[in-house]
């Protein structure tokens, strides 16, 4: 990975750096449960979609036909 820093501080000189990547974080080989928050967001986010979202849209869609 190619890094650009700055010679010091207030400098504006940079020097390009190549720096290995085998330091970033390891991602995990499997995403982690879900907690009761995320699952009762991802519900509410549902629900407003079925209850607000479907209707506005088939209003529109009706509205603009006729």
């Amino acid at each position: 990975m190619l890094v650009m820093k700055p010679k010091s501080f207030f400098s504006h000189r940079f020097s390009l750096t190549v720096e290995d990547a085998t330091g970033a974080p390891p991602s995990p080989s499997r995403p982690a449960p879900h907690t009761g928050l995320e699952r009762l967001i991802d519900l509410n986010l549902l629900l407003m979609i079925l209850l607000i979202g479907v209707p506005v849209l088939a209003y529109c869609i009706f509205a603009s036909s006729g």
